[in-house]
């Protein structure tokens, strides 16, 4: 089996995609060590596959580029390739068969996800809605990160679902035999970016109102990746009446987040939406307690292992951070789940259902 995967999503800095990318990479060399393994890169993220047993092709073609399908459908046809996994949500429609990943479709369904310009988020979804959905029709299957993810491809795309599986996720930050850190110190951690379907701006409006009545609330450090929504939640923290307590962190090393995750009070994520939710995962698996969002993929990752609120509501955030804060034996209960449920996700399950597609869909 030859197979050709297309992590053009593999950034410089890593993220939430490229994560993925490289954890489903190194888990299929693991898994089949029989098969061939080739992945389109972009030049700045090469280093990031160096040292894995993979077969780099160099390509400076950009992700939902007017002319991709033009110059990558035949690369990928001359390739020799049995199989095409695509970790995008859209890309060239070369006739091998493809499994295409959607992780999520907020760039559809989420308001102001492309800014606060109305135009450009309704051409923006527009462009999108087409790529997506060409994309979706050509593919043989459709991998998707949860069952939350599912129901939305079936409510944007209906009969999408019929080609669709759930494959899932893990993280590589932490070993499956982690034990809870005697290292908590008083603070709570937020780790994402600051695009809209994050909730940002509920968050510290919550975070201010908790340490306007209670002065001694533990502070706040955020680790948020500097991207187009950067400037604004900046603003937003500058403007927070609590901003001597808020840290901000941009681009830290994987030993850094470690850190982080281990020593805090706990991780507070309440987003609107979700397609899996990592920073979750890997606070689950460093024993760490959760603050997430009821209705969402988080719900369904988190279960009994965190608390969960209303992320439309600020009063409902400020009930959760407060109920974490203030009652230790409640932490070191969901402490406790949060280890036990973080070991049913790894990247060799999700390889592992990514395999038997391929052998579906190439049989």
């Amino acid at each position: 089996m030859h197979l050709l995967m297309d992590a053009r999503a593999l950034q410089k800095h890593i993220d939430g995609i490229s994560r993925y990318s490289l954890g489903v990479i190194n888990a299929l060399s693991g898994l089949e060590p029989g098969w061939k393994l080739s992945a389109i890169v972009n030049p700045e993220a090469a280093p990031h596959v160096e040292g894995l047993s993979v077969e780099q092709v160099i390509s400076s073609t950009a992700r939902f580029h007017r002319g991709e399908n033009r110059e990558l459908v035949p690369l990928i046809e001359s390739s020799g390739a049995d199989c095409y996994l695509n970790f995008s949500m859209a890309g060239p429609l070369s006739s091998i068969p493809t499994i295409l990943s959607v992780h999520d479709l907020m760039v559809l369904n989420v308001p102001g996800y492309f800014g606060s310009s109305f135009f450009r988020n309704l051409l923006a979804r527009f462009l999108f809605r087409r790529r997506i959905k060409r994309s979706i029709d050509h593919a043989s299957a459709v991998s998707v990160l949860s069952e939350a993810s599912l129901c939305d491809l079936r409510k944007t795309f209906p009969g999408a679902e019929m080609k669709a599986f759930v494959a899932g996720a893990g993280q590589d930050l932490f070993s499956g035999n982690q034990k809870e850190s005697s290292e908590r110190k008083d603070y709570l951690l937020y780790v994402g970016n600051a695009r809209a379907y994050k909730n940002i701006t509920r968050l510290i409006v919550a975070y201010a109102r908790l340490k306007a009545i209670n002065p001694r609330f533990p502070e706040m450090k955020m680790v948020v990746r500097r991207d187009r929504a950067f400037k604004d939640f900046m603003r937003d923290v500058l403007d927070c009446s609590a901003r001597k307590s808020i840290s901000v962190l941009s681009h830290v090393t994987d030993d850094e987040l470690r850190k982080l995750y281990r020593s805090c009070t706990g991780l507070v994520i309440p987003s609107l939406k979700e397609g899996f939710g990592l920073p979750a995962l890997e606070a689950m698996a460093a024993g760490c307690p959760v603050v997430a969002s009821a209705g969402t993929a988080l719900e369904e990752l988190v279960g009994e292992a965190g608390i969960l609120v209303n992320p439309e509501s600020v009063e409902d955030i400020m009930r959760g951070m407060a109920m974490l804060t203030s009652k230790p034996e409640l932490r070191r209960d969901l402490a406790r789940k949060a280890l036990e449920r973080a070991r049913n996700y790894s990247w060799e399950k999700t390889a592992s259902v990514i395999v038997d597609r391929i052998g579906a869909i190439t049989s």
